[in-house]
């Protein structure tokens, strides 16, 4: 309150402070994000943990990294890795050299000690944000569901820098260079350009992308030859044994209806009959499904970051569901785009929170719990039935997320 003072000037009265124990909104916000801090120490110490518990996990966890540590001494001489398994684009190199800097340590610890620190990067970008808490509980969630591979993969650095690209939506030209930066770590980041404005905006992300990507061709043209040699790889890549497509295949093995699987391109896949038709089937609906997704994405009602980040999650949703490779580490992207989309205010999302919150769940069950079990050519009938499961829940998260991108969804009431 103001009242005047004896010469009739108006003065601000004297605030008292506020009552011993009450709590203001600010202490409040800073317990929160400390607590949401604990969770995450305690989870990841108890994830690592638990990794390490039995040779036979931390053996199949740690089969990317044991492939990582003599691409980083080809990188660290000067040229890209060849070979089937080289399946990134140029950027990935400086990432997958990084742990040598950390030259006192092994390269599995040092690449463990910067996935961490990526994981701690997401989580301190969510909460800095200035948004909802729930984006960051559900990325603290949503990795310990999903287990150790997050940590013993490339992919959790990719996320990071997706994740930050979608909570720089507002600024178009710093959301574009990072999504840009991310394509040319892993291609799936350049979905998030279906995110876009449908006005001006679009250019300023447009043109953001592209002075990305062309810094990193042409740093990586002047670093080395070959950098474009990942793009065969990827196209002689078969149906892995995870694809949801395949999925009925799975099911016939269980009834002794055995289909051939071969170990190509780092993943063991199915050879039998008709896969070259179903690769092609999965292309195809790679491409009708983002189709669709930019359509209800252009038809949708004023443009807010959040249903950008609605538009994001739902694109990728469509390409993991309709690809050739399902790798467990996907989940990792899943993961960070549903937590940079509950960190903007919006519609009702938890049905689509949980249903990934259980495919991360179940994925660890598959892998690398029930590994052995499944990669038989006589599979055990529960990781088989898990598999189903959890292939199962991502379709239906997918069927809700581009549901949610429908006008009439779109205009509905916020909660």
């Amino acid at each position: 309150m103001s009242e005047p003072n004896q010469q009739g000037a108006v003065v601000a009265a004297p605030q008292s402070p506020p009552p011993a124990g009450r709590r203001t909104f600010l202490s409040g916000a800073r317990e929160s994000a400390a607590v949401v801090w604990a969770c995450w120490l305690m989870s990841r110490a108890a994830t690592l943990l638990f990794a390490a518990s039995a040779l036979r996990l931390l053996h199949h966890l740690s089969s990317d990294m044991r492939v990582y540590a003599p691409w980083s001494k080809v990188i660290a001489g000067g040229a890209f890795p060849t070979g089937q398994r080289w399946q990134y684009p140029p950027l990935a190199a400086p990432v997958i050299a990084a742990p040598r800097l950390l030259g006192f340590l092994p390269y599995p610890v040092a690449f463990l000690l910067l996935a961490l620190l990526a994981d701690a990067l997401v989580l301190a970008l969510l909460l800095r944000s200035g948004r909802r808490r729930a984006g960051a509980w559900f990325w603290v969630a949503g990795l310990f569901a999903l287990g150790g591979i997050a940590y013993f993969r490339y992919d959790l650095f990719v996320t990071a820098v997706a994740v930050a690209a979608l909570l720089a939506l507002p600024r178009q030209r710093v959301f574009g260079a990072l999504a840009g930066a991310g394509a040319m770590l892993k291609i799936w980041p350049a979905l998030l350009l279906l995110a876009v404005p449908r006005d001006r905006r679009a250019l300023r992300a447009v043109a953001g992308f592209a002075a990305a990507v062309l810094a990193v061709v042409a740093g990586a043209a002047l670093f080395a030859p070959g950098q474009a040699g990942f793009l065969e790889q990827q196209g002689g890549r078969g149906m892995e044994i995870e694809a949801v497509a395949v999925t009925p295949w799975q099911l016939a093995r269980l009834f002794g209806h055995l289909t051939p699987l071969v170990h190509r391109y780092g993943c063991v896949q199915f050879a039998g009959r008709h896969m070259d038709a179903v690769a092609l089937a999965c292309q195809a609906a790679t491409a009708g499904g983002l189709a669709l997704v930019a359509l209800l994405a252009w038809r949708r009602g004023p443009w807010t970051p959040a249903a950008a980040c609605d538009t994001a999650l739902a694109a990728v949703l469509v390409a993991v569901v309709t690809s050739r490779v399902l790798s467990p580490q996907y989940l990792v992207w899943l993961i960070g785009l549903g937590a940079a989309a509950l960190a903007f205010p919006g519609r009702r999302r938890a049905p689509l929170a949980v249903l990934l919150l259980a495919a991360a769940l179940l994925t660890q069950l598959v892998f690398p719990i029930g590994w052995d079990g499944l990669r038989r050519h006589d599979p055990d009938p529960l990781p088989v039935l898990v598999l189903t499961a959890r292939n199962l829940l991502l379709l239906a998260a997918t069927a809700l997320a581009v549901l949610r991108l429908r006008p009439s969804a779109a205009g509905s009431t916020p909660r």
